[in-house]
């Protein structure tokens, strides 16, 4: 070995050990780090689109979010908005913009309901604005209000003696009243009689929408509807407009009370056309108060046949109701705009005591903002679709709906950003759940009342002109009085176990010692479906009774609405009687004492 070599290779033995495994380690660790950030940690940038935000546009000042409170408005005012083809236009000019300077509020950690005070001058500026009207020019009425705030001033001053029953009480169940009954609404009715004549022509028009308001630009959407008070001010219209009806029917005024009970429709389902769920739920509430008034509540002032006849063409001329599905696409703008301010971590608003502040910043790398807004779609493009074909995304809402859905917990797919984000987005949507089955079940429980108002005013129709109600099958009897398809009449939509040809209304049959009184069941729901054209369609009296509704082998009173049965009055009025009613006072209702 020459020189050289010895030196070369005691150079090459005495270098420095180089580390290069280190380095390999690190480089095969983040090449397979990389793939598992991509899927378990990786989250995009928010995209706008049909799948994610669903609105397209239009976007706020800073150009970085939608504006989902300029969106509803595009959505949702009718093109009616700023003529007097808008009813509320005509409110607005005589009544003004009644807008509250305080926010009631709720702490949902200690439980406790608070106001917050505000300026509710900029939102009253908003709603001229939007109507086209001018500011500065003065209301020429008063608003309308409800005469309940009186009864219970009263009520409070003239303590009644004991034994006797409470001024508000007698009100409540008032059907009929006069002034010699409650004296202290004379003035009510004469301050407010002239505001309700233009109520009544104001809910006739084509449109009757209310403009929505905000306090600033980024304000929560569903903040912003509610300081407006869209659900009180229709219900304190319809109160009043129910209060007259009653009065009406007191001096014997029938064509008065079709008018407004007619008013007080059109109002229920112009208030479930402002756009969201809470202003649908809100005009099912009101149109019950309109099937509750009776016709022939008055048994001194009987209304003629012509009469019924004229409600019944009314009611059937009303426009259609909102649909529930059409009700629930606003609620997914208010989903997806919750969602965007969540991605910006700003609080959605209404929620400040519930939802910490400080989980939003975590959510911006757990959660993928598209899977999460693409989830939350699929489910209202099931729900908001009135005929949906069923595939995978339908099984899957059904299952949530059914409470079928859980599946025992499986913390892999947790390391992962899509089944991550969907896990999430389960969670929060089966809160919804609960709302939205109450929210279709009240739709339900008005078309079944509505179908029931139907029979009832198609039986005194019958009597009318044949002298007395139909004495064999009565369902047979009154088809003439129901017009093309009667069937539909005959039909809960909440009774699960309802074929075709079968129906669960019966009158009850054999009632001892009845009286024909307005206050008396004429047509009740029962638990076991009786077929069309078999039997005479009543139930025996000694089963007239409440009863366990999931027992499959009850046969007696009660129905698939949560707590009680629609009922079908000799007044024909509608009445949804609870299944806590005492027996004694079922037995009033059913002989008419």
């Amino acid at each position: 070995m020459s020189k050289a070599q010895e030196v070369l290779d005691t150079a090459i033995a005495n270098q420095p050990k180089k580390r290069g495994w280190w380095r390999g380690c690190l480089i095969v660790c983040l090449l397979l780090a990389l793939p598992y950030y991509w899927v378990g940690c990786h989250t995009t940038r928010l995209r706008v689109s049909e799948e994610t935000t669903r609105a397209l546009g239009p976007m706020t000042a800073d150009g970085k979010r939608l504006d989902y409170f300029r969106a509803m408005e595009e959505r949702y005012y009718p093109p009616e908005m700023k003529t007097d083809d808008n009813g509320y236009r005509l409110i607005v000019r005589a009544f003004g913009a009644n807008i509250s300077d305080e926010r009631h509020r709720h702490n949902f950690q200690t439980g406790e309901n608070y106001s917050e005070k505000f300026d509710s001058e900029p939102l009253r500026l908003q709603v001229y604005e939007k109507l086209g009207l001018d500011p500065n020019v003065e209301p020429t009425m008063k608003p309308v209000e409800s005469p309940w705030n009186i009864i219970y001033q009263y009520d409070k001053d003239h303590p009644v003696a004991e034994g006797e029953r409470a001024w508000v009480h007698k009100y409540q169940d008032a059907t009929f009243w006069t002034f010699d009954d409650f004296p202290m609404l004379e003035q009510w009715y004469e301050e407010n009689t002239a505001g309700i004549d233009l109520l009544a022509e104001a809910v006739r028009k084509p449109a009757f929408f209310i403009p929505f308001t905000r306090k600033y630009e980024h304000a929560p959407v569903t903040e912003s509807i509610l300081d407006l008070e869209l659900v009180q001010l229709p219900r304190e219209w319809s109160r009043a407009v129910q209060a007259r009806a009653n009065y009406r029917l007191g001096i014997g005024d029938i064509d008065g009370v079709i008018d407004d009970i007619i008013t007080i429709h059109h109002l229920a389902r112009h208030s479930g056309k402002q756009g969201f769920l809470v202003s649908g739920l809100v005009g099912i509430a009101i149109e019950g108060m309109a099937i509750s008034v009776g016709i022939g509540s008055n048994p001194e002032f009987p209304p003629t046949k012509e009469q019924i006849e004229r409600l019944v063409r009314e009611l059937d001329a009303l426009p259609p109701r909102p649909a529930y599905h059409e009700c629930l696409e606003s609620e997914r703008y208010f989903a997806l705009a919750a969602l965007q301010d969540q991605y910006w971590g700003i609080n959605p608003g209404m929620m400040d005591d519930m939802f910490p502040i400080t989980l939003l910043p975590f959510l911006g790398w757990a959660v993928d903002i598209n899977i999460a807004m693409n989830r939350l779609n699929k489910v209202y493009d099931v729900i908001t679709n009135p005929n949906p074909v069923e595939n995978d995304d339908t099984k899957w809402v059904d299952q949530i709906f059914s409470g079928t859905s859980a599946r025992p917990i499986n913390p892999f797919p947790l390391l992962f950003v899509r089944s991550r984000t969907n896990k999430i987005m389960d969670s929060l949507i089966n809160l919804l759940v609960s709302a939205m089955q109450a929210g279709r079940e009240g739709w339900r429980r008005l078309e079944c009342a509505t179908n029931m108002q139907r029979l009832t005013l198609a039986l005194l129709l019958y009597e009318k002109e044949h002298g007395t109600l139909p004495e064999g099958d009565w369902r047979e009897a009154i088809r003439p009085y129901l017009g093309a398809n009667a069937d539909r009449y005959f039909q809960c939509p909440s009774h699960l176990r309802l074929a075709a040809g079968e129906t669960n209304y019966a009158m009850i049959g054999g009632v001892p010692n009845g009286i024909d009184s307005p206050t008396r069941i004429l047509i009740a729901e029962v638990t076991q479906p009786q077929r069309l054209g078999e039997g005479d369609g009543r139930l025996p009296f000694e089963k007239a009774q409440f009863g366990d509704r999931l027992d499959t082998d009850f046969d007696g009173l009660g129905s698939y609405h949560t707590g009680g049965m629609n009922t079908g009055f000799r007044s024909g009025g509608m009445r949804f009687v609870l299944e806590s009613t005492e027996p004694e006072d079922l037995r009033a209702f059913l002989d008419g004492r």
